[in-house]
């Protein structure tokens, strides 16, 4: 993340769009690491207080993911919507097969 590391949207922050390293596979490796370790936790330890409080922060963290995905192109524009059609939000490249049939599709 470089500088770009900030808690929520920040509308005031200048940030550049980091694209290289663990962001090539996820758009959101942050979140995907919080999301692994609430599943870790529940998986070692499994009792139903700690599967709400599990499904609750990873569905607070995926509505996080959602805003951020809204604010994004008003920030980064085409640098974004070229870097989200290339990398999954949470694991994965999309293959360029698909890149570019949608693409020819669009045009």
């Amino acid at each position: 993340m470089k500088d770009s590391w900030r808690a929520g949207i920040a509308e005031n922050d200048k940030t550049e769009i980091v694209t290289s390293g663990i962001y090539q596979i996820s758009r959101n490796p942050a979140f995907l690491g919080f999301d692994c370790v609430y599943i870790g936790l529940l998986l070692m330890f499994f009792n139903p207080i700690l599967l709400i409080f599990s499904v609750f922060a990873i569905i607070m963290l995926h509505l996080q993911i959602l805003q951020e995905e809204q604010y994004l192109p008003k920030v980064f524009g085409n640098d974004y919507i070229n870097y989200k059609n290339k990398v999954y939000r949470y694991f994965g490249r999309k293959s360029s097969f698909r890149l570019s049939k949608n693409n020819s599709q669009q045009q």
